[in-house]
């Protein structure tokens, strides 16, 4: 299946690659199939979360361990239980600064995803987490 990117071009897609949101990503209620895009050069630490349905919908998200915080957010049994039981993957969405230092992450509400049905979720957790919390540990004005 080809996709259109945002950041990529057209790029083949396997079909069993497409996450499909259960919950939607908020202010994207219109979208729920995407993929995740990897680049070498960036690692598997940051990634693309490109819509199949609407090239210009992609979020940039990374992996919550590059961060030097401890998190481990409750997700609900009802979440989990749209996922189809269990979840392996957390993703936070990211906000690109002007210079890459000044990047942040929404720790608020992460991306949730069951790889092996690939469902997935946002969910806004009830711990209090930062909406914006610096990706390399700067002091967001």
């Amino acid at each position: 299946m080809i996709v259109k990117t945002r950041d990529f071009g057209d790029i083949e897609i396997n079909e069993k690659d497409i996450i499909s949101f259960k919950e939607k990503i908020f202010g994207f209620e219109d979208y729920s199939d995407f993929v995740m895009l990897f680049d070498d050069e960036v690692g598997n630490s940051f990634g693309w979360l490109q819509s199949v349905e609407e090239p210009e919908v992609c979020f940039l998200v990374a992996n919550p361990d590059i961060l030097n915080v401890k998190y481990t957010p409750s997700v609900s049994d009802q979440t989990v239980e749209a996922l189809g039981g269990e979840y392996n993957e957390v993703w936070l969405v990211m906000t690109a600064g002007e210079c890459l230092e000044n990047s942040t992450v929404n720790m608020k509400s992460p991306v949730v995803i069951n790889s092996s049905n690939g469902f997935a979720a946002q969910v806004i957790l009830e711990e209090d987490y930062e909406i914006r919390y610096s990706v390399f540990g700067k002091e967001i004005a």
